[in-house]
């Protein structure tokens, strides 16, 4: 056994000691086959380079919390943003780095230690390409572009995430609340579903199989209680709790609630906060939840399209109708089950949020259209931001884009002056520069009104898809009884297209020329305040006016889902000599004008009804017929204007 063990010793030996003087003898030499050699290698590197990226983002960074814990979220953020060729091709360079530069022997031939195919080992000379300054300068380069770009992105993901959480947090955080309320509800809904599937095998555990089968095959056909297979696993052991009728005090409560419709204060926050990581995550996350199917909950049903959400919102009404065992409305006394808290109290603030999210009637009912419109607006809201906040993450994209051009040409400088010297690449700076500055003479009017349009669109932001605005000019009054308006489709970092909303005629703005102009936004405008004029006369007593106001009051309160209150009846201008006092109704709107068809059909119902109530109380002002004087002044210019008046013909007959 001696023998071929000692045969392979004393090859390695010899060559061994054949290697140096081999390798020195073709030291700078390199042959082709091991130029081919070496781009597979770098193949498998960049492989490796995938894999290693699969790894660190898909498995440690995104599954296991405590890497958070331990890097930190801002690091997490940044390997994360770094995701694609600016990872890769900085794990490729320190791949290379460790597998295939320098001058060992494992380096130049990843199979050196073997002798049996001579095109691995030192006999396929490498010369000094491993360790060659064009190889290092190239690794190097390749690692600074990975690292830089990563921090680019980190820079401005964080840029353009705070500025999208600046423009979109409140709203979002709004129809959140909306959201969840509506989640809640269809949670108690199904809640009161399977309570009273509870009670049915209860009240029929005395029967027999076959006749259960029957009477529960015939219970949910006739209630149409379909329960959702993902609503399998949710948690019901407190149906009996939550769905127990309210006491005569709580029913007391929610009847002075519904009485009560005072807008709530909505908190803003300062300009000058700056959003942490923490709340641009939870911003991000909170967008990726409501981005589903279910965005009301499983309970809820499918709300992926609006024609679902309708048809998932009547299901949950009919749910709810099992617990009242009414056809047409249900009493909100039922939805207000769902604001009890843990210790089984009602929350009254949880109770007002409810109530101006479904805006039962005076009667505190809440029909099924009413109930449906109230998850439809919702609905919409949802998508409307959806579409906005996509739109704006396709205009960062492009503004990127604009800075990714001063970024890599500072780029492309600092690798010349690595691998041209400090002299060289200034000499080529300074031709660029030559050539660029007369070109920039020409131009400088075009860029500066382009830079402009730009600023409107990142910084500014006046507007968002689907808003309504209205232009005009900065020192031009608006209209009190409202502004004509453009429904804005698309928006780029060049132009907006908007479209006219009483012809729907579209037109295409250039964002410069929307720039100096005054902006209003109805999407974004507080609740619409509508104002009628009105005319009574001056010998109308103060009694009449009080009462006519108070039937308006009555009217309005009377209208939960249009009006939110009565500001006032203001007189404006008193007319003694032409015999009446001119008045302005004010009352403010549920929704903003940028529900302008809405507002507007409110306003024809509440003028309609100041005319009835008008004239049902005697108060309607009739102007009187006035005496009108003809005096000739002279008879020149009489015959004047009696020949104006016949054409100018003065011949006689």
């Amino acid at each position: 056994t001696a023998a071929p063990t000692a045969a392979p010793v004393a090859a390695q030996r010899r060559r061994l000691q054949e290697e140096p003087a081999y390798s020195k003898e073709i030291e700078e030499c390199t042959t082709i086959s091991w130029i081919c050699l070496f781009i597979i290698r770098l193949m498998v590197t960049y492989f490796l380079a995938f894999v290693v990226q699969m790894i660190v983002i898909d498995v440690i960074c995104l599954q296991y919390q405590w890497v958070t814990r331990l890097l930190g979220p801002l690091a997490v953020l940044g390997i994360i943003q770094s995701k694609g060729w600016p990872f890769i091709i900085t794990a490729w360079s320190l791949l290379n780095f460790a597998l295939c530069y320098g001058t060992s022997r494992f380096a130049k031939h990843w199979l050196y230690w073997q002798d049996v195919f001579d095109i691995f080992t030192w006999k396929n000379p490498s010369g000094n390409f491993t360790h060659s300054t064009f190889w290092l300068s190239t690794l190097l380069a390749m690692l600074l572009l990975g690292i830089f770009t990563a921090f680019k992105r980190l820079a401005f993901g964080l840029m353009f995430g705070r500025q999208s959480y600046k423009n979109y947090n409140q709203e979002l955080t709004e129809i959140m609340e909306q959201i969840l309320l509506i989640g809640n509800v269809a949670n108690l809904a199904k809640k009161v579903q399977m309570n009273l599937v509870k009670k049915s095998i209860l009240e029929n555990s005395n029967h027999s199989s076959l006749d259960w089968g029957a009477k529960y095959s015939s219970l949910i056909s006739s209630r149409e209680l379909s329960i959702d297979p993902k609503q399998s696993d949710e948690d019901d052991s407190d149906v009996e709790l939550e769905t127990e009728d309210l006491t005569a005090t709580e029913r007391a409560n929610i009847i002075k609630l519904v009485g009560d419709w005072e807008e709530p204060k909505m908190a803003t926050c300062s300009s000058s906060d700056v959003a942490s990581l923490d709340d641009i995550i939870h911003f991000s996350q909170t967008l990726a939840y409501i981005n589903n199917t279910y965005p009301f909950t499983t309970s809820f049903g499918n709300a992926r399209t609006r024609e679902a959400c309708v048809h998932s919102a009547v299901k949950v009404f009919e749910r709810l109708q099992i617990h009242t065992n009414s056809n047409g409305s249900i009493p909100f006394e039922t939805i207000s089950i769902a604001a009890r808290d843990k210790r089984g109290n009602l929350d009254e603030e949880h109770v007002k949020r409810l109530i101006r999210a479904f805006r039962p009637d005076r009667e505190g009912n809440l029909s099924l259209l009413d109930f449906v419109k109230s998850c439809d607006s919702v609905y919409k809201k949802l998508r409307l931001l959806q579409a906005s906040i996509k739109n704006s993450s396709q205009i960062d994209n492009a503004a990127e884009r604009i800075y990714n051009v001063v970024y890599y040409f500072l780029y492309i400088v600092f690798i010349q002056t690595m691998f041209l010297g400090l002299n060289t690449a200034s000499e080529i700076i300074v031709g660029v520069f030559a050539l660029i500055t007369p070109l920039s003479f020409a131009i400088s009017s075009a860029c500066g009104k382009y830079v402009e349009g730009v600023m409107l669109v990142l910084y500014r932001n006046p507007f968002g898809i689907g808003d309504r605005i209205a232009l005009s000019e900065v020192d031009v009054d608006t209209s009190a009884t409202g502004s004509s308006t453009w429904f804005v489709e698309n928006v780029d970092l060049f132009t907006t297209t908007v479209r006219y909303s009483i012809t729907n005629e579209v037109a295409t703005l250039a964002n410069s020329a929307l720039a100096p102009c005054r902006i209003i936004n109805a999407n974004r405008s507080p609740n619409a305040v509508v104002r009628v004029a009105l005319r009574f006369g001056v010998d109308i007593p103060n009694s009449k006016i009080e009462e006519f106001t108070q039937s308006v009051e009555k009217f309005v309160k009377d209208k939960p889902r249009e009006f939110l209150q009565l500001n006032g009846l203001f007189a404006c201008s008193i007319e003694v000599e032409r015999g009446f006092v001119e008045y302005i109704l004010s009352v403010q709107h549920l929704e903003s004008w940028q529900n302008m068809a809405s507002v507007w059909q409110s306003k024809v119902a509440l003028t309609r009804f100041c005319h009835e109530e008008s004239r049902r109380l005697d108060m309607r002002f009739t102007r009187p017929v006035l005496p009108v004087t003809v005096k000739v002044a002279n008879n020149a210019i009489a015959s004047s204007d009696l020949k104006d008046m016949a054409g100018g013909d003065t011949s006689d007959d």
